[in-house]
């Protein structure tokens, strides 16, 4: 005879899923669901437009789970990864301007799931490199690694890899420049 709280707990679930709607549910244990509800708190509040200082944002998401160097500028209404913040990792010296969008997931409707087959659901990691600069409104997709001392343009959207001291714009973004380095380091 199963116990009391292995109903309320696949009840729990059971709800939480009825909550996502098409969105599959990707936390598998309640304990997880429950991480990542804190999770998402501690999201909403790293987001906002609350005078917080940046080393308060980085803060709020290091205890998400993103990995992230010394010295980083997190602008507000930034969006790191609602459920997979683990695999993202942010160098030294990085900059994100305001309202910055780093996706590591890729989770199609239910009809979706059933065209495409499993393989349409993704979790890459996203890197981005030491000195990088992601201007207002960028948003980076799954997958991609964003190259040392690098520039991303205000609202360029960036689906490929960009080699280092580079500058992309765009939607997709494309290389648009080379950083030089001027002599004086």
């Amino acid at each position: 005879m199963k116990s009391p709280l292995s109903y309320i707990k696949r009840g729990f679930m059971s709800s939480c899923q009825r909550l996502m709607g098409t969105a599959k549910l990707q936390h598998r244990t309640t304990s997880a669901v429950l991480k990542g509800i804190f999770g998402r708190i501690l999201q909403s509040i790293a987001r906002s437009y609350l005078p917080l200082p940046a080393s308060f944002r980085v803060l709020l998401q290091r205890m998400r789970g993103v990995k992230i160097g010394k010295k980083v500028f997190i602008g507000p209404g930034c969006l790191l990864d609602p459920s997979r913040p683990n695999l993202i990792e942010i160098g030294d010296h990085v900059s994100l301007a305001g309202m910055v969008v780093i996706l590591a997931h890729s989770s199609p409707t239910e009809p979706l799931r059933k065209i495409l087959g499993s393989s349409a659901i993704a979790f890459k990691k996203v890197t981005i490199k030491s000195g990088a600069l992601v201007g207002d409104c960028s948003i980076i997709f799954p997958g991609v690694t964003i190259g040392e001392n690098s520039m991303i343009s205000a609202g360029s959207v960036v689906s490929k890899d960009v080699p280092p001291y580079t500058i992309v714009a765009g939607n997709p973004a494309r290389v648009i420049g080379k950083i030089e380095k001027n002599g004086n380091g």
